[in-house]
C-alpha cells in the first residue's frame, strides 16, 4: 500500500509538473553561433548626481579651495541663471543659436562653510582674491575674529557632502593651508557629530608670518557619525586666511592617497569590468565650449588643479583626475576608455564649438593625452608620468572622440582625430559617437572608417523583451558595436525588479550576437540620493551607506557566468491551454494637457452589460484622483491644465471585456488617455489617443502614477482629432491582446510579447554549459531543457537565481542585500532531458559541469 501511494504521488506530480506552462528549450552543441566578446561588460563613470566629487573620489570637504562660487569659464549671470556665448550652436540648421541657459544655484560666497561664535566669541567670513595660494585656487576663506578666548570659540564649519561619515576607531587625514600674520592662539580641529559631540581632535600652533603655510594631522575617531562636520576653531582674536581644506579616510580602496571611497570602489571592482568609460557623457562636452574639462587640468598636485562646473549643476576639484582614472583602471584590472572633447560643447545645451580650422589644438590634446597614458618615458607626457610615479604604460586601449554628437558635421571631424591618431597609435581603437539612439546611417556615411559604433539605449520596461531580435537585425562587417550607455530606465520608477529583467534580457539580446556587439556599460553608474539628476542608477549612496540595485547584480551574475560561444539554442514557450488573463484590472479616464469630456461608458462582458455610467446621478462610483473632473450635460468633463489627470471606476475588476465610449476634446494639446488594467490609481495600461501633440496613437504602463512608457509602437493618425467633435472609442480587451478602434476602425493593437527568454552557450576552459533564463511571468514556469553534443552531466550542475517577489521591489538604504543572486546544486528530474522550475520574476544561471 505504502508502495501504491508513492508510486501514485509522484504519477500526480508529473501530470501536474508537465501540464505546467513553460518552455521547451533545445540546445545542440554541435551547431555553435557567435562567440561571445570577452570585453560585453564594462562600467561608465561620469561626474553626475556627484557620483565623483562627494562619491567615488574620497574627499570628505566639499568646496574645499573655496572657488565653488565661481561662474564658469565662458558663462555670464544673467537674473539668476548662467548664459553661455549667443553663438551658432553645431547642430542647428543655418548657424541657428541655441536660447539655453542653466540655473544657477544661490549658494552664496562660501557653499558648504559656515561660521559661527561659541559663547561670546565673534567672527566674520568672506571670500577673497587677495595673495592667493596658487593660480588653481585664487581665492580663499579670510576669518576676522574680534573676540575669541579659551571658552568661547570662532569656529569655520564645513558640512561635508551631506554630512561626513566618521567611523569608530578609522582615522582621517586633515591637511590644510594658513595664512595668519599676527595670529597669537591656536587651530583646534575636530570632528563633530550630528548631536554636537567631538569624535576626533587635534590642536595646532601656527608659526606666523606672511606666506602661506601647510597644516597636517592624522585624527582618529572616538565614536561613529554619518551626519558629522568639519570644525576649526579660534580661540583668539585676529586676522587670517584659510584654504585647500581637506579631509581624507585613510583607508581608501588600495589604501592610496587621493584615494577612492573604499565601499563605491570595490562595488565597481566587484563587477570585474572589461573596461572603464570615463570621464563622460555630458560632462566631457561642458555646458559651453570655454567650460569643457581639459585632462591636462586633471593631473599633478591637487592643489594645483582647476575645477570644472559640469552639465549636471555643481562643481568637481578634479581630485579623481586622468591619472586617478588610469590607475584606477589597473587596479581592478580593466582597460581604459578614455573620452575627449571634439571642438563642441553638449549638443542638448549651449552646442558652442570650436570652428573646423581650430581645431588642431584639440586633436593635439588628445594625442597628448594617449601618450600620458602609453607613451615611452623620454617622450614629452610619458616624463609627466613617470614623474608622477608611474613609469610603466597605464593599460588605455580605446578613446572615443567626443560624445552624442552626430550628423556629417560632426563625422567630418571625427575624421579628422581618428586619421591623427591612427597614424601615431595604431594600436588604440576609437569609438565614433551615433548621438542618442540606434546607430545611424546619416552619421556613418561621412565616416571613413570607423572601429566601434556607439550606440546609446536607454529604453522603457518590457522594450527588451519585445525588441529581443534587436542586434540581429545590424549589417554585419563594417564596424563592431559599443553599447556605451544602457538602462531600463522608463516606467520602473527608481529602478525595480521589473527594470532588472528587462536589463537581463537586454544582456542576453547583446550577448547572443557577439559577433557585433563587442562591448557594453550600464548607465549612469552612481547616485548620490540627495543630488539625483538621472532617474535610474546603478549603485545609490549617501555619506555612510551605500547599496547596489538588482540590475547590478545581474549585470555581475551575466558577467560571471559568461560563455565563449553561443549554441544553438531553441525556445518555444507553451502557454496554459486556458492562460490567464493579462489584463485584469479597472478601468479608467485620463488626460494629458487637455481639456476633454468622456460619456455613455460600457463595459461588456460577451453580449452582458457588467458596467453602464451614469455621471449624472451616480458621479460618486468614480475616484476624481487627479484633475477638475465635474459632471456636465451627462458627461464627465476633466477641465485642468498639466499632466496625469486621472479618475478611475471604483470597485470593479474585469478580465476579458469590451469597452465603449465616447470622448469629445475641448481643448489642449493631446486629446483622449483611456486607462484599463488599473491596479490602483498609479499603476494602469493605457491606450493614448492624440499623443505627442495630438499625432499618434500608442499602447503606454504607467508605474509610480507618472511614470510612462510605451508598450507599442507609434501609430501615425490619419487626421488630428478635431475639438468640439464626439468620437467614438472602443477597447476589445482579450486574454493577452487589446485593439483600439476610433469612430469603428481599428487604430493600433498591442499583444503582451512572450516573457520567457533563454539562451546557451559554453565555457572552453571548463567544458560547462550556461543556460540563462529569464522568467519575466508572474508565476512559475517548467523547463523541459533537452540537451543535444553537450558533453555534461545532466544530472551535476548548479542553478543561481536572481528573484524578487513583485516587479515593484528592490535593494534599499535598510536592505542593501535583499535581492541578490542565491546559488544551489541543481535539482533536475534527471535523464537525458532536463525539467526544471524556475521562480516568477526571476533571472537564472544554470551552469551544468562539463565531463
Amino acid at each position: 500500500m505504502i508502495r501504491y501511494s508513492f508510486t501514485l504521488l509522484v504519477l500526480c506530480f508529473c501530470t501536474v509538473l508537465f501540464a505546467q506552462e513553460g518552455a521547451t528549450i533545445t540546445i545542440d552543441a554541435a551547431k555553435t553561433g557567435n562567440t561571445v566578446s570577452t570585453t560585453l561588460h564594462g562600467v561608465f563613470f561620469e561626474e553626475i548626481s556627484h557620483a565623483g566629487e562627494g562619491g567615488l573620489y574620497a574627499e570628505m570637504v566639499q568646496n574645499r579651495g573655496f572657488e565653488d562660487a565661481n561662474i564658469p569659464p565662458g558663462m555670464t549671470l544673467q537674473d539668476g541663471f548662467i548664459v553661455p556665448p549667443r553663438t551658432p550652436h553645431f547642430s542647428m540648421p543655418d548657424d541657428g543659436v541655441s536660447d539655453w541657459k542653466m540655473e544657477w544655484p544661490a549658494l552664496g560666497d562660501l557653499p558648504a562653510w559656515r561660521s559661527m561664535g561659541v559663547g561670546k566669541a565673534a567672527l566674520a567670513v568672506s571670500r577673497t582674491a587677495v595673495q592667493p595660494l596658487n593660480n588653481a585656487t585664487p581665492h580663499s576663506m579670510q576669518v576676522e575674529i574680534s573676540y575669541a578666548d579659551d571658552g568661547d570659540r570662532a569656529e569655520v564649519i564645513n558640512e561635508g557632502f551631506w554630512g561626513m561619515n566618521i567611523v569608530a576607531g578609522a582615522a582621517y587625514d586633515l591637511k590644510f593651508y594658513l595664512r595668519d600674520p599676527g595670529y597669537k592662539g591656536n587651530v583646534t580641529a575636530f570632528l563633530q557629530g550630528a548631536d554636537g559631540s567631538v569624535l576626533a581632535t587635534y590642536v595646532f600652533k601656527p608659526v606666523g608670518g606672511q606666506g602661506w603655510k601647510e597644516y597636517r594631522t592624522r585624527l582618529t575617531a572616538l565614536k561613529s557619525d554619518r551626519q558629522a562636520k568639519l570644525v576649526l576653531a579660534f580661540n583668539r582674536p585676529g586676522k587670517l586666511w584659510l584654504d585647500f581644506v581637506s579631509l581624507f579616510p585613510v583607508n581608501t580602496f588600495k589604501g592610496r592617497s587621493n584615494g577612492l571611497r573604499q565601499d563605491l570602489a570595490q562595488y565597481i571592482a566587484d563587477l570585474k569590468p572589461a573596461f572603464i568609460r570615463w570621464p563622460g557623457g555630458c560632462f566631457v562636452e561642458g555646458i559651453c565650449i570655454q567650460s569643457a574639462p581639459d585632462w591636462k587640468q586633471t593631473i599633478g598636485p591637487v592643489e594645483s588643479r582647476v575645477g570644472t562646473y559640469g552639465p549636471w549643476g555643481y562643481w568637481t576639484s578634479n581630485g579623481f583626475g586622468y591619472h586617478e582614472y588610469l590607475q584606477y583602471c589597473e587596479d581592478v584590472g580593466a582597460a581604459a576608455l578614455y573620452v575627449f572633447n571634439a571642438g563642441v560643447s553638449c549638443d542638448f545645451r549651449s552646442g558652442t564649438f570650436i570652428t573646423d580650422d581650430s581645431l588642431q589644438p584639440y586633436v593635439q590634446n588628445a594625442l597628448d593625452a594617449i601618450e600620458y597614458a602609453i607613451g615611452p618615458v623620454d617622450s614629452k607626457w610619458g616624463k609627466v608620468r613617470a614623474a608622477a610615479g608611474h613609469p610603466l604604460p597605464f593599460p588605455l586601449q580605446y578613446v572615443e572622440i567626443g560624445n552624442e554628437q552626430s550628423g556629417p558635421r560632426y563625422a567630418k571631424r571625427y575624421n579628422v582625430f581618428y586619421a591623427a591618431i591612427r597614424e601615431k597609435y595604431p594600436q588604440i581603437k576609437m569609438m565614433a559617437s551615433m548621438g542618442i539612439g540606434d546607430v545611424n546611417e546619416y552619421t556613418l556615411r561621412g565616416m571613413k572608417q570607423v572601429d566601434y559604433a556607439d550606440e546609446h539605449a536607454y529604453k522603457a520596461a518590457g522594450w527588451a523583451m519585445a525588441h529581443f531580435d534587436h542586434f540581429d537585425k545590424y549589417r554585419r562587417g563594417r564596424w563592431d558595436m559599443y553599447v556605451g550607455e544602457y538602462a531600463t530606465n522608463g516606467g520602473v520608477g527608481a529602478g525595480d525588479m521589473e527594470a532588472s529583467l528587462s536589463d537581463a534580457v537586454y544582456i542576453m539580446g547583446m550577448e547572443k550576437n557577439g559577433d557585433l556587439v563587442k562591448m557594453s556599460s550600464y548607465a549612469p553608474l552612481l547616485v548620490n540620493v540627495h543630488d539625483i539628476d538621472w532617474p535610474v542608477n546603478l549603485i545609490n549612496f549617501d555619506a555612510g551607506r551605500s547599496f547596489a540595485r538588482i540590475s547590478y547584480y545581474a549585470i555581475k551574475m551575466m558577467n560571471e557566468n559568461r560563455a565563449d560561444v553561443n549554441l544553438l539554442t531553441d525556445v518555444k514557450v507553451k502557454r496554459a491551454a486556458e492562460p490567464p488573463p493579462a489584463f485584469v484590472g479597472g478601468i479608467g479616464l485620463a488626460t494629458w494637457d487637455t481639456k476633454t469630456e468622456y460619456k455613455d461608458i460600457t463595459v461588456m462582458s460577451g453580449d452582458s452589460v457588467v458596467y453602464r455610467s451614469d455621471f449624472l446621478n451616480r458621479l460618486p462610483e468614480w475616484g476624481l484622483v487627479r484633475g477638475r473632473w465635474e459632471e456636465k450635460d451627462s458627461a464627465l468633463a476633466q477641465t485642468a491644465t498639466g499632466a496625469q489627470q486621472f479618475a478611475m471606476l471604483r470597485g470593479k475588476s474585469f478580465s476579458t471585456y469590451t469597452l465603449h465610449m465616447k470622448a469629445r476634446k475641448l481643448g489642449g494639446y493631446n486629446a483622449f488617455i483611456i486607462p484599463f488594467a488599473v491596479k490602483d490609481s498609479n499603476t494602469f495600461y493605457r491606450a493614448h489617443i492624440g499623443a505627442w501633440v495630438n499625432k499618434v496613437g500608442v499602447f503606454e504602463k504607467v508605474s509610480n502614477g507618472y511614470d510612462v512608457s510605451n508598450i507599442s509602437g507609434t501609430t501615425p493618425l490619419k487626421d488630428t482629432i478635431a475639438s468640439g467633435r464626439w468620437y467614438d472609442i472602443t477597447l476589445e480587451v482579450g486574454i493577452d491582446t487589446v485593439k483600439c478602434y476610433l469612430d469603428g476602425a481599428l487604430l493600433m493593437s498591442y499583444t503582451e510579447p512572450d516573457k520567457l527568454f533563454a539562451i546557451a552557450g559554453k565555457e572552453a576552459r571548463s567544458g560547462d554549459v550556461i543556460l540563462k533564463v529569464v522568467n519575466a511571468y508572474d508565476r512559475e514556469m517548467l523547463l523541459e531543457v533537452s540537451l543535444s553534443h553537450t558533453g555534461v552531466d545532466s544530472l551535476r550542475g548548479m542553478m543561481t537565481t536572481l528573484t524578487a517577489p513583485a516587479l515593484t521591489d528592490e535593494n534599499s538604504f535598510d536592505r542593501p542585500m535583499q535581492y541578490i543572486p542565491r546559488s544551489a546544486p541543481l535539482q533536475p528530474v534527471g535523464g537525458d532531458d532536463l525539467s526544471i522550475l524556475v521562480k516568477p520574476y526571476s533571472i537564472n544561471v544554470i551552469r551544468l559541469k562539463g565531463n
